[in-house]
């Protein structure tokens, strides 16, 4: 390997067996050889073959799985990565993570939430429902049943139990456990109430509500409001890059992904609802959301799983729950409930619309607070 990487010009920085650091023969394999190899009417497939020879050759210890990295010679190193801003050409350095997790100028100190010590009365507030709001009005608007007028959620348990009941195969690595499956509403508002309880009388703070105003640029309704109800005792603030936020009050314009705008950790909790997968670097996004969290703050985002092509204004990633747990963690938040919930179409919608929209969908959701 390092003769080959010196004849392009490269030089070999990390080689790792991961066949043995990750025990595949044990946790794939069961440590067995597989038995007759010959093919049938239904095993004749290229597929098949080779991942039975794989096996094989694995367990005879003729084969493993190799991690073998690169580096071309005269490259950046980790200590000097540039990020080019692709709109203007300009180059800045990449934030470490200090700069990420607690902004530019304050030293490492990132302002906390207030707690309730013991002494403390609780803030007594009125518990916030688990209710989808039009957005337009105060308080989040009228009250409505559903997500949109195309699908209705909280189907992820009864679609887990459904397949239980029916299954045919039993395929282990397509499996998923049933504790993933959950009404986001509900997750989300079982949070958020868990964590107003925590606060002690009289606390103040912001509720940032990201991409709160729809995309009005692509041609969707303006809302100002729709999660303000989410907000509790807090104020409610929206960032959004669109120009419908840009003179509203308790807004911030900007792009989520790149904004300056908003202060390092200054909000309580932070949100969003199908937004992080229409910016082309959604981990920047994450950059900010970790930025601008306060220690100790809770932040709730849903995002598609399953879902059709939506460019209000562009459409770019779907997110599994280990994407969304990867991109909290590896940000300094803990992870308190990740999981996913099933819409469908009502039957009406059913009957009477046809386009591009999927009959079943499947949404993201995570809760995690900032450490």
């Amino acid at each position: 390997l390092t003769e080959i990487a010196e004849r392009h010009n490269l030089q070999l920085v990390l080689d790792r067996d991961i066949g043995s650091e990750y025990q595949v023969n044990k946790f794939n394999y069961q440590n067995k050889k597989p038995g007759d190899m010959m093919p049938t009417k239904n095993k004749s497939h290229q597929g098949w073959l080779g991942s039975k020879m794989r096996q094989r050759l694995m367990i005879e210890g003729k084969l493993t799985y190799r991690l073998v990295v690169f580096q071309k010679k005269g490259g950046v190193t980790s200590h000097n990565i540039e990020k080019r801003n692709v709109d203007d050409g300009t180059v800045k350095k990449a934030k470490d993570f200090t700069e990420l997790y607690y902004g530019e100028d304050d030293g490492g100190r990132c302002n906390a939430v207030q707690s309730r010590a013991k002494d403390d009365e609780p803030l007594g507030i009125e518990p916030i429902k688990s209710e989808h709001r039009t957005g337009r009005g105060a308080g989040g608007g009228g009250a409505q049943q559903c997500i949109s007028g195309w699908y209705c959620c909280g189907m992820g348990e009864e679609w887990w139990n459904n397949l239980e009941k029916n299954r045919t195969d039993n395929t282990s690595y397509l499996k998923l456990s049933k504790s993933l499956f959950g009404n986001y509403m509900d997750k989300i508002v079982e949070n958020l109430n868990k964590f107003y309880e925590t606060l002690p009388q009289g606390t103040k703070g912001k509720f940032l509500d990201i991409g709160g105003t729809g995309s009005v640029a692509s041609g969707m309704t303006k809302v100002t409001s729709k999660f303000a109800h989410f907000s509790g005792p807090f104020d409610y603030w929206v960032l959004d890059s669109d120009p419908a936020a840009a003179n509203l009050e308790n807004a911030v314009y900007c792009d989520m992904a790149d904004c300056p705008e908003a202060k390092s950790c200054e909000y309580d909790v932070t949100f969003s609802h199908t937004v992080l997968e229409h910016t082309p670097r959604p981990w920047e996004a994450f950059d900010t959301i970790a930025r601008v969290t306060k220690k100790g703050g809770l932040t709730a985002h849903v995002v598609p799983f399953s879902y059709q092509y939506h460019a209000t204004p562009d459409d770019n990633y779907r997110f599994s729950h280990k994407a969304l747990i990867s991109l909290m963690e590896d940000r300094g938040f803990t992870v308190l409930d990740v999981g996913y919930d099933i819409c469908t179409k009502p039957e009406k919608v059913l009957r009477e619309k046809v386009d591009e929209h999927f009959d079943t969908i499947w949404l993201t959701y995570v809760i995690a607070q900032k450490n």
